[in-house]
């Protein structure tokens, strides 16, 4: 073959080498060029689920404490219990010393005791000046004695009757001053108003206390861990899609791994207001509570614990979905501004985009809903052009409860 092509003249080798090229560049130019991308990047709209979530955070605590307190003055000579005691209800917690009030309550009995003698006295005496007053005036009545003898005997009655008033005012006294005394002597021994569980001490053996206006705050109890609830905070344009019942789901940094539920119980009216500044500039913000209950039969959930809250306002399936790109997206060729939220929707490759009004839903992290609009499955709408900075997705995915925008 080679014979054949060095016998060929000047002119043919040439040629045939310059076909040879020609056919080389060909089939390079057809295989090994990349291809020119795509002026626009579309993706097809799909139908799919969608939550409309709001996020907050908020400690998890018991449904109901019980704060207790001492209510007399005095050193604590016993404390018969420490954190996480489980207590019933009477059951002594801690003692203070009785010394000064028992000597007050033996005072109040004797006080007692000798305003019952006083009493019993005054009666005596009232009886008989009763009996001396009838007397005489019998006998003035038949003019046996002079006026002035019965108004001595009226006289001596009605001071007898006034001293049997005051002796039993003041049994009345002793009895209360007694009854008062009892109430402090019981209230050395701390008792348990419920049954529950300690969660603080505030308090050591040895320490004084003194009770004025304020209770001295001694121990907090849990009725009952086992129904814990979280109290989140929630900002004022996310309070309103809030509703009682509204399923709530939370992790704690204790189980990075675990997701946990609740249930919304309560949206309280209550709010706190909070201002900041900036750059010379105030803002203010206002936040509500909401409460959610959660079972702690397992006893995971500690008071205290910070949980991490998607509280589900909304929960649609089968949702007409485009990616958030394609409602960010704007070709370049466009000068005009929209009233109205739209996508850019690709009819073909090689036609411009058009331009279709649209009514949005929820928005997610990664999608929004579409409710009405000349838009339908399997359209593809726009989300990048070339030459544009832009985050592409390749496919639409819901990719889990979303977040308010």
């Amino acid at each position: 073959m080679w014979r054949w092509f060095w016998g060929l003249s000047k002119f043919k080798k040439i040629l045939i080498l310059l076909v040879l090229c020609g056919l080389a560049f060909g089939v390079w130019k057809l295989f090994f060029t990349p291809k020119e991308a795509p002026l626009y990047t579309a993706v097809p709209v799909k139908k799919g689920d969608i939550r409309d979530v709001v996020e907050a955070s908020g400690p998890i605590a018991p449904v109901n404490t019980t704060e207790v307190g001492a209510l007399v003055s005095g050193e604590i000579l016993e404390i018969y219990v420490d954190y996480n005691t489980p207590v019933k209800k009477g059951d002594l917690m801690a003692l203070i010393d009785p010394t000064q009030i028992q000597a007050n309550y033996d005072q109040a009995v004797a006080s007692l005791s000798s305003a019952k003698e006083e009493l019993e006295s005054a009666k005596m005496t009232y009886n008989l000046a009763q009996i001396n007053l009838k007397r005489y005036q019998s006998l003035y009545d038949k003019e046996y004695v002079a006026k002035t003898d019965l108004e001595q005997y009226e006289l001596e009655f009605v001071n007898a009757k006034s001293s049997l008033n005051s002796a039993e005012s003041r049994v009345i006294q002793a009895q209360a001053s007694l009854d008062s005394a009892k109430k402090d002597l019981d209230n050395t021994r701390i008792v348990s108003p419920v049954d529950g569980v300690v969660l603080t001490k505030k308090v050591s053996e040895g320490q004084s206390l003194t009770a004025g206006y304020a209770t001295p705050e001694m121990f907090t109890l849990a009725e009952d861990l086992t129904k814990m609830q979280i109290e989140a905070k929630v900002s004022e344009a996310d309070v309103v899609k809030i509703k009682e019942g509204q399923t709530a789901q939370f992790t704690l940094d204790g189980y990075p791994d675990e997701k946990f539920e609740g249930v919304v119980r309560q949206v309280r009216t209550n709010y706190t207001s909070s201002s900041s500044s900036s750059s010379g500039t105030t803002s203010s913000s206002t936040t509500y509570t909401v409460v959610i209950d959660v079972d702690n039969e397992s006893g995971k959930f500690m008071p205290g614990m910070t949980a991490t809250i998607t509280i589900i306002t909304t929960d649609k399936q089968d949702a007409l979905l485009v990616p958030n790109e394609a409602l960010r997206f704007a070709p370049s060729f466009n000068t005009q501004k929209f009233d109205k939220t739209g996508v850019w929707v690709l009819p073909s490759d090689d036609e411009r985009p058009q331009r279709v009004d649209v009514t949005i839903g929820i928005i997610s992290e990664s999608v929004t809903e579409i409710t009405d609009g000349d838009l339908k499955e399997g359209d593809k709408v726009v989300i990048a052009e070339r030459g544009q900075i832009s985050s592409i997705i390749n496919e639409m995915r819901p990719r889990g409860p979303g977040r308010r925008r």
